[in-house]
């Protein structure tokens, strides 16, 4: 899209006050809060442990400030060619992007197991189409530090937040200002352009900032990705940027520079953003780079003064300018950006001059080593200490490389831990992951980001330099197509080469991630078949031949189908984030012999399969109400500290059972630890089980299986013996399970034990019966589930041996379970 019609001249509000012919001007202090806050972000993801530095915030509030700016001063000005505009924006994200995500794809299909391909594959086609942040959202996966098992694209989240934005803040800027000016001509509105934009934007922010404060108690993982929650740190800085479109300076600039990089630098040490950004936490790194922002741009964009554009995460977009009515295209190579050509190279700057006539291409970027100019003239800043500080070599160096730094350091460091097996980098390893993932951003800045940005930037120049010329040009004379093609390329080519290459990413990962998919249900499929061979639970049974008897045959379900080997009924689960009661009948015979209820959580749902085998085999009504991340308890004082959508769900729940008056209710009673923490009986699922009690429902509680601090699956794929990968039995559970123990249990609750038939006497072994227990650190397989069906069986007979026993009157049988 173009826009093709005449410039329109703006309203007398809004025109601006003659500009000067000065050079246009570089903030360098801007390019070193950008330098700063990426080095900040590197920083805490390799040293420290999982907090969040708030460098990312300080990117999103500078894509907001300078984005907004020079989209309305173009918007305004009737130059606004969206096609060159989207096509120089892909240019700065992508070239650099592709190389990163072609790299990951190489090393998560050689190195990474196999059971990450497609959610793997995924990412990699999310992430070149700037839509990695809803993956993730859908993939339930939360914000946290590095280890073997996170995802080597999880910061790619922050350039799908931006991404996102650059594509649609043009069309909502362009069309404000249409629709203002429209006005305006027609005498119905004083309304400037300027002001309708800001009028929208402070909505819009306001909006989004009070979502986030919702969103950030309900579900906070989801607000850490989610656009909506996010916008409000983008657009404080495009309300920042409307407010400052003159450039208005004031006193005690130097004060709040130095107390906006005091919060800044500060965030990540004062806040855990991992935990509470983007709510009021936020307002911390935003407001401290709002701050630098205050102290250091308004002092240099003095009215008449045109100012070049910073780069933010690999955008270089112009900050709030005096538009020249007699300036070029503003979609033509940037006149901001300064000549960042080696020495001793001979390219050219693509400088003008005052009438806008383009002297030459830009070719490759200037190395920070050498001041650039500032609005205090050409030797450098001589502004307060903070702008000298930020403008210095090594900052503006961080901020040459720092996209592709950005790029770089979290897939080195994750595919590090995961070939090491390390759960987190030392202070020296993560100095090497440092120096490598240094090295390759220049690299890549150096030889491919720039090199391309130049190419497009002198094909863009070339359109414009040929549509400004006065003289007719040779292809004009002649009708030469291909000439006119060759000095005159379109923006939309360059849009369409550059989209195609995102989408064809897209298109490649998303069919090689189904077909990966689709092998991985066949032998999910082909589990259901009994195998003698692979006895499993049995394995473990006092009667049981030894191991040494059994066939060596490999072990099922493979590594890599393990985690898709589970219950597969998503309409029957509550997401995490929804309070709603969702009830499920999984077994419905027409004269059902007993009423069955699975509540809780995951731990309870894993059981699923051996509970349909049971209900069919003796005719029960088995229904479920299941929502993840909440077992059933009570909550608030006394009960479990569970978040509102979870309490909302609880209540609901424990309200249905009471009406429904089952035969039974089946919990899981205690809870493991991964860490190894002592097994317990938490009292709100005590609460709930009194409640149910009072009810006449009897309650039958499972008690919990092992947890591990490893994938188990992944443990064995890097293991020579799966032995290695079991954990001491004592490191999880109690020599006796505490249920029947605890305080408050109801004497008439049914409680079940399976240790024994997972766990061996001294270790909880990863394979059993040459089948692989668990699916992931702590859910069994549904393989192994079904093996433990006649244990679960004979358990429940002896404890409720009514439940098998009882005839169709269920009067009667409720008589018969009931105290």
């Amino acid at each position: 899209m173009r826009d093709t019609g005449a410039p329109t001249a703006p309203s007398p509000a809004s025109t601006p006050p003659p500009t000067s012919t000065a050079a246009p001007r570089r903030i360098g202090a801007v390019d070193g809060l950008r330098g700063l806050a990426l080095t900040l972000v590197v920083a805490f993801h390799l040293f420290g442990n999982g907090r969040v530095s708030g460098g990312v915030d300080v990117f999103l509030l500078l894509s907001g400030y300078f984005a907004t700016g020079a989209l309305l001063r173009r918007a305004e000005s009737g130059t606004l060619r969206l096609a060159a505009h989207y096509a120089h924006t892909l240019a700065r994200l992508l070239p650099a992007a592709l190389v990163v995500l072609a790299t990951v794809t190489v090393a998560l299909l050689t190195l990474a197991p196999r059971m990450r391909w497609s959610s793997g594959l995924r990412e990699v086609g999310a992430s070149a189409t700037f839509w990695e942040n809803w993956e993730l959202v859908h993939a339930s996966l939360a914000y946290g530090a590095a280890g073997p098992g996170a995802s080597p694209l999880q910061h790619f989240w922050s350039l799908s937040v931006q991404g996102q934005f650059f594509a649609a803040w043009p069309l909502v800027v362009l069309g404000l200002v249409v629709v203002a000016q429209r006005r305006v001509r027609a005498g119905r509105t004083l309304l400037t352009p300027g002001r309708l934009v800001a009028v929208v934007t402070g909505i819009a922010t306001a909006a989004s900032f009070g979502y986030a404060l919702w969103l950030v108690s309900a579900d906070q993982p989801v607000a850490y990705f989610s656009t909506f929650t996010r916008f409000w740190e983008i657009g404080a800085g495009a309300l920042l940027a409307l407010a400052l479109r003159r450039g208005v300076p004031f006193r005690g600039q130097s004060i709040l520079g130095w107390a906006g990089l005091a919060l800044v630098v500060g965030s990540g040490f004062l806040v855990d953003g991992a935990r509470v950004f983007p709510g009021a936490s936020a307002l911390v790194p935003v407001g401290g780079g709002a701050l630098v922002l205050l102290a250091t741009v308004p002092g240099s964009t003095a009215p008449g003064v045109t100012v070049v554009g910073v780069t933010v995460s690999g955008m270089t977009v112009p900050g709030p300018t005096v538009p020249n009515p007699t300036a070029p295209d503003p979609t033509a190579p940037d006149p901001t950006v300064p000549d960042r050509t080696a020495p001793g190279s001979g390219a050219r700057s693509a400088s003008r001059t005052a009438s806008g006539t383009a002297e030459g291409p830009t070719r490759y970027l200037r190395p920070f080593s050498k001041r650039t100019p500032n609005a205090s003239g050409p030797a450098g800043p001589s502004g307060s200490g903070v702008e000298r500080f930020l403008d210095s070599a090594p900052l503006r160096f961080g901020a040459r490389v720092s996209y592709a730094l950005y790029l770089w350091h979290w897939p080195v460091l994750v595919f590090w831990l995961l070939t090491t097996g390390a759960h987190r980098a030392d202070p020296l390893a993560a100095a090497g992951i440092l120096v490598v993932s240094a090295a390759l951003a220049w690299l890549t800045t150096r030889y491919v980001a720039e090199p391309l940005l130049a190419h497009v930037t002198d094909r863009l120049a070339a359109r414009h330099a040929k549509a400004a010329s006065p003289a007719p040009s040779a292809a004009h004379l002649t009708g030469d197509v291909t000439a006119r093609g060759t000095t005159a390329p379109s923006g939309r080519r360059t849009l369409a080469v550059l989209a195609g290459a995102a989408v064809l990413v897209l298109g490649g990962t998303q069919a090689a991630a189904t077909a990966h998919d689709a092998t991985v249900q066949h032998n999910v499929a082909g589990l259901l078949a009994p195998s003698p061979d692979h006895p499993g639970a049995a394995a473990l049974a006092p009667d049981a031949p030894s191991a040494d008897a059994r066939p060596a045959v490999p072990f099922r379900p493979a590594t890599w189908v393990a985690y898709d080997d589970h219950p597969d009924r998503p309409g029957c689960v509550q997401g995490g984030d929804r309070p709603e009661l969702l009830e499920c009948a999984v077994v419905s015979p027409p004269d059902p012999t007993a009423v069955v209820y699975l509540a809780g959580a995951s731990h309870e749902q894993q059981y699923e399969e051996a509970f349909v085998a049971l209900a069919r085999e003796h005719g029960w009504e088995l229904r479920e109400v299941l929502k993840h991340g909440c077992r059933l308890a009570t909550s608030g004082e006394g009960g479990m500290a569970y978040p509102p959508d979870c309490a909302t769900w609880n209540d609901q729940a424990l309200g249905a059972l009471v009406a429904a008056r089952p035969d039974v209710v089946v919990v899981v009673g205690t809870r493991t630890y991964e860490d190894g923490a002592p097994e317990r009986v938490m009292s709100g699922q005590v609460d709930a089980w009194r409640a149910l009690d009072d009810a006449g429902i009897r309650v039958v509680t499972v008690r919990d299986n092992p947890r591990f601090e490893w994938f188990v699956p992944e443990c064995i794929e890097g293991a020579t013996d799966p032995e290695a990968c079991g954990r001491p039995r004592a490191e999880q559970l109690a020599a006796t399970s505490p249920v029947p123990t605890a305080p408050g249990v109801p004497g008439s609750a049914i409680h079940l034990d399976l240790t024994d038939s997972i766990c061996g006497p001294e270790v909880c072994d990863a394979v059993v019966g040459n089948v692989l227990v668990y699916r992931d650190d702590d859910h069994l397989t549904n393989t192994y589930v079904r093996t433990l069906t006649p244990v679960i069986g004979r358990q429940l007979r002896s404890g409720a041996p009514w439940l098998f026993d009882a005839g169709p009157d269920a009067e009667n049988r409720l008589t018969a379970g009931s105290r």
